[in-house]
């Protein structure tokens, strides 16, 4: 038994030194995120290793103030809790010179609920500095003592590179088997964001979104992101 349990952990570790042999990236990411109607705060990690074969494994922490005595949105930056972790895979594939296809699929844990995402992204180069890309996701998720949520959700993308800044908007488009927005099924997200190149390797950004508040309003607000993304 134990000669069996070497030989597993001998194939393991062959196949992982394997694996960082062939490696083309890892990228670690960090992202404050603030929304100023709800007055929410969200701090992000997400830890990504990327395969010269387009297979990509990513690990995401998200940690969440908790909130005042008086039931106001916790401060920023203070008595921060786990909110949500999330492990992700996608393997992209190179149909052409101008055509990527990426299917995906992401699995995430919230305090009470569970959530299942697969996903396929069609990508495109238009010219050598514009991109633009389509993608389908269902995101199902399955809370304690409540109907499961299915949502289909559609995001159209294009963005634009300007010596070492990348400028992004996505439009975003979610219809679903329960009210989203406005007493609705459907709802809709704009967002837009610009990234520099600071170093071969730190590239700070900032992002804007216009989102719902409720799915029984028709209030919008609008969330403001701000992170970096650093290869290792």
């Amino acid at each position: 038994m134990k000669n069996k349990h070497l030989r597993l952990n001998i194939l393991f570790t062959a196949c992982a030194i394997g694996f960082i042999q062939h490696a083309s990236a890892t990228e670690l990411s960090y992202e404050h995120q603030y929304e100023d109607v709800s007055k929410d705060n969200v701090d992000e990690i997400e830890l990504s290793h990327k395969f010269d074969s387009g297979f990509k494994l990513a690990g995401t922490l998200k940690f969440k103030p908790h909130e005042q005595a008086n039931g106001d949105s916790g401060k920023a930056f203070h008595d921060d809790r786990w909110h949500e972790s999330k492990i992700s895979a996608s393997y992209s594939i190179q149909l052409n010179d101008h055509w990527q296809l990426t299917p995906g699929v992401s699995w995430s844990r919230k305090q009470n609920a569970y959530k299942y995402k697969p996903s396929l992204k069609l990508k495109t180069a238009i010219t050598d500095d514009t991109h633009a890309s389509i993608r389908y996701r269902k995101e199902i998720t399955d809370a304690s003592g409540k109907e499961t949520k299915k949502v289909d959700r559609i995001d159209l993308g294009v963005s634009h590179k300007i010596e070492d800044v990348t400028l992004g908007y996505t439009y975003t488009y979610y219809h679903g088997n329960q009210n989203l927005f406005d007493k609705k099924r459907n709802d809709y997200q704009h967002e837009i964001e610009a990234a520099y190149k600071l170093t071969k390797t730190f590239s700070p950004y900032i992002a804007v979104k216009n989102e719902s508040v409720s799915s029984k309003t028709d209030q919008r607000q609008t969330e403001f992101d701000i992170g970096f993304t650093l290869k290792i």
